[in-house]
């Protein structure tokens, strides 16, 4: 199989449009914790290889996703965008499954609209399609049944791509600080979906670290990994916000916050969204780091606008 970069490249055999084929975007949420990541791997535990196992085995030959990005282990999403392209042939036989055609067999009814009707089935079709979230070499528990969902599913232009039609892209983290000891358990929820850090982080200083980074447009190649070959340009307008969570303890009387919810006295848990048209290779990832950085007193604001200026006012890479 060949390597995610080379199947995401703009001029891949994966990515030309085929006549007689319809294409569907597919909006997936999926939760991470289990998986290898989004990307397929040898070992067949990742969420593309649960989705095109499912796939092949409906359509009965061998499918292949084409995906928005890819998400690291551990990763969870919401709103990430795959495509499948389907054969005129499998769109009927997919509308009929969820019996469209028969009910659209007027006279009246157009072939353009009779297209269209079995479009939209279909789509309904694979919206319904549960994938078996255990389809790896090794056997997964049974818990991670529900794990991979679609949240929606519509026919697109055959030029509509995954990656390189999205007109944003969003992360956020979730950083549950100020537990203190590794004895300290925190409920299972925050250790799942969020970064746990023993000290308490400075708000105030994240936020203006934060603005500092959004105010313009900045040159993110510093706070990124410049691949071979890489041609999109790291100078980005990147919206980023940070706020804490409101904090629910345990010794809350509201019966209205789940017991797995509920945090330690001396815990905050903070978010931060970052917002661009793309992220290059872990530039979302060392923002957040930065950004921590700052709020642990790691760095100071001083220290970040020396470096954003350095890269935003000289390209020349002899002089840094």
């Amino acid at each position: 199989m060949p390597k995610q970069r080379e199947r995401n490249a703009i001029k891949s055999t994966d990515r030309i449009a085929r006549d007689q084929f319809q294409r569907f975007a597919i909006r997936l949420a999926f939760d991470g914790t289990t998986y290898q990541g989004f990307q397929s791997q040898p070992s067949k535990n990742t969420i593309q290889d649960q989705i095109e196992h499912r796939l092949s085995g409906l359509l009965r030959r061998q499918v292949r996703i084409t995906a928005w990005g890819r998400t690291d282990s551990g990763v969870h999403a919401q709103g990430a965008v795959v495509t499948v392209d389907l054969s005129l042939d499998e769109v009927t036989k997919f509308s009929k499954r969820v019996g469209s055609i028969g009910n659209s067999s007027k006279s009246s009814t157009t072939e353009e609209e009779t297209d269209q009707i079995s479009r939209k089935a279909a789509a309904r079709f694979l919206r319904s399609v549960r994938f078996p979230c255990n389809s790896g070499d090794t056997t997964q528990p049974q818990s991670r049944d529900g794990s991979i969902t679609s949240i929606s599913v519509v026919p697109v232009p055959l030029d509509f791509d995954a990656r390189y039609s999205a007109l944003w892209k969003r992360y956020v983290y979730y950083i549950c600080a100020g537990a203190g000891s590794a004895g300290d358990e925190l409920p299972f929820a925050w250790t799942r979906y969020s970064w746990q850090i023993k000290q308490s982080l400075n708000l105030a200083a994240m936020v203006g670290a934060a603005e500092l980074l959004t105010s313009q447009e900045h040159n993110f190649e510093w706070l990124c990994v410049m691949q071979p070959g890489e041609l999109r340009d790291p100078r980005r307008k990147v919206q980023l916000s940070v706020e804490a969570i409101i904090p629910m303890k345990n010794n809350s009387t509201d019966n209205n916050i789940p017991y797995f919810l509920q945090q330690k006295e001396t815990a905050v848990v903070y978010k931060i969204t970052g917002t661009c048209d793309f992220f290059l290779y872990k530039m979302m990832r060392r923002i957040v780091g930065v950004l921590v950085a700052v709020g642990r007193n790691d760095a100071d604001l001083d220290a970040l606008k020396r470096c954003v200026d350095v890269y935003d006012n000289d390209d020349d890479d002899t002089n840094r």
